[in-house]
């Protein structure tokens, strides 16, 4: 057999098992795509329970305000009729003791014209006509005086009763005023609370039907992957210990599982590392370019095989200056790095697989 077909076996060797490698993880985040879509599910119809008892409960508080409303309508018309009767009142209280300050002005006159005349007939032993016409006068005087104090006591005692009733009616209003303004809040805030679990229910629902594409499309690329693997199986043992770093920042992904809205969660099988966009992504040890170019979510994507039991994975790059085959040494600038697939900002996605399977890379790095 030649060296050109043994290389051509090899290498096939070799990408087939980076495929199995892809299988396994595809077939995790597969089960965790269906996990967090039975959460997303479940969430919907929670939120649709709550949405449903706050509209039950804004038509609830809206009746009671209506109702509120109501009673503040009549008590308002009735707090009319009072203020206009506690009124009538107290202007007839005001001309009756206006008339009675009269009266006491008129009764001093009669009095004092009664006591000049008396003094004035008494010295000549005389009792005029004019005396008795006075005193007549400031009798009647006093007799309308008497009544028309009785009626201002009476006045004064309705005025009393119905200045009590107009506060009362006045005090209900305002406390069915408060009550009014405070369904209404109530409402305005129920409102709101709804329009949010309804906005909520719509980012659920599309958080839904985004897990149910790419479920179906890990099932699509599994079937693939598992054709293409399911002919020779590969194995692997570790060699190296410590490997220096594709690039320096500041990792802002981690490796592993991590909680993200609604409950649901992502598995991360590498690092991502951010970086400004173009800067010099290295290889991490000597090794065989097994892949170079885009795969879906990993954007521009470099992996390599170490010849030692593990590979190494590049994704998100701008710019790939490596190609199938390709020999690389340790540190050889390998690719530029940028915000390809599914890259958040410009930053580095990097794994570290062994035996097929990813693991966590920084007990690895230098």
């Amino acid at each position: 057999m030649s060296k050109k077909t043994i290389w051509t076996l090899a290498l096939s060797a070799l990408v087939l098992c980076v495929f199995a490698d892809e299988l396994d993880d595809k077939v995790r985040q597969l089960q965790k795509v269906k996990k967090d879509l039975e959460t997303a599910e479940t969430k919907v119809k929670q939120t649709e329970t709550k949405r449903k008892q706050t509209e039950s409960e804004i038509q609830r508080t809206a009746s009671l305000k209506r109702r509120t409303d109501e009673n503040l309508r009549e008590l308002r018309v009735v707090e009319r009729v009072k203020l206009d009767s506690l009124r009538s009142v107290t202007e007839k209280l005001k001309s009756v003791s206006e008339r009675i300050q009269s009266l006491n002005y008129l009764q001093n006159a009669e009095l004092d014209m009664l006591l000049r005349a008396d003094r004035s007939y008494q010295a000549a032993n005389l009792h005029h006509r004019d005396q008795r016409f006075l005193r007549l006068m400031a009798d009647g005087t006093r007799q309308k005086l008497n009544v028309l104090t009785g009626y201002r006591i009476s006045l004064s005692q309705d005025q009393e009763l119905k200045t009590r009733e107009y506060g009362r009616v006045q005090f209900e209003s305002r406390r069915e005023a408060e009550a009014s303004r405070k369904y209404e809040k109530q409402v305005k805030t129920l409102q709101t609370e709804s329009q949010k679990l309804t906005q909520e229910q719509k980012q659920l629902q599309d958080q839904i039907a985004k897990l149910k594409k790419d479920a179906a499309q890990l099932e699509s690329l599994i079937a693939q992957l598992a054709a293409q693997t399911a002919r020779e199986p590969a194995s692997y043992q570790f060699s190296a210990k410590k490997i220096p770093w594709p690039l320096r920042g500041r990792i802002i992904r981690s490796f592993g599982e991590e909680t993200r809205a609604y409950g649901t969660s992502v598995v991360s099988n590498g690092i991502d590392i951010a970086v400004p966009e173009w800067t010099n992504v290295v290889a991490v040890d000597d090794g065989e370019v097994v892949f170079s170019g885009v795969y879906g979510g990993q954007g521009k994507l470099v992996i390599i095989d170490h010849k030692n039991g593990f590979f190494t994975v590049y994704a998100y790059n701008n710019e790939l200056l490596v190609s199938n085959g390709n020999k690389v040494k340790k540190g050889q600038v390998i690719a530029k790095s940028g915000m390809t697939g599914s890259a958040a900002e410009p930053s580095l996605h990097f794994e570290l697989r062994r035996d097929g399977k990813a693991i966590n890379p920084l007990p690895y790095l230098e």
